[in-house]
């Protein structure tokens, strides 16, 4: 991938998630964030249906029919991103074993925005706590995989030689 390509692969990835956050819902009063993949620490099922409960229909129309469509594509831009940034500053295996890395947290991802859109489509709350729990948990391991990728990055960034 060229540099202007991955410039631009870059740009539409952050102007994607400030669509999201925009078109997010904002008026609960139930939540630290106002989605349920944003926060990167565990809730309750509890909480979840207490979240649920504070979202007004505009809100939750929102969550569903914006933020979660464009977050169909946000997964893959940033597994896009992650692995080009590894074939450009690491050795070709880790590189490799990153990019899976990177795949894998796109699943997950992914995964996770399965269990919400399951928990928006029934915003009484009359699901099983367990799917609260399992979307506490991939969001939880979705933020760890970022955090990991992320350091791992700017540490090949930052001891990377300049060439001679």
């Amino acid at each position: 991938m060229s540099d202007r390509a991955f410039r631009a692969l870059f740009g539409v990835a952050g102007l994607l998630l400030l669509a999201m956050v925009l078109a997010g819902p904002r008026d609960c009063a139930a939540w630290v964030f106002c989605s349920f993949d944003a926060p990167g620490f565990p809730y309750s099922a509890r909480e979840a249906r207490a979240y649920l409960a504070s979202l007004t229909d505009g809100a939750l129309w929102r969550y569903l029919w914006i933020v979660q469509p464009l977050d169909l594509v946000f997964p893959a831009l940033l597994c896009l991103i992650f692995r080009e940034a590894f074939e450009r500053h690491a050795p070709e295996k880790l590189a490799a074993r990153l990019g899976r890395i990177a795949v894998i947290e796109a699943g997950v991802d992914y995964f996770e925005n399965a269990v919400i859109r399951a928990m928006l489509k029934r915003p009484e709350g009359d699901f099983p706590d367990m799917v609260p729990l399992a979307a506490t948990g991939l969001s939880t391991l979705k933020w760890l995989l970022i955090a990991f990728l992320s350091v791992a990055l700017a540490r090949l960034v930052l001891t990377q030689r300049p060439p001679a």
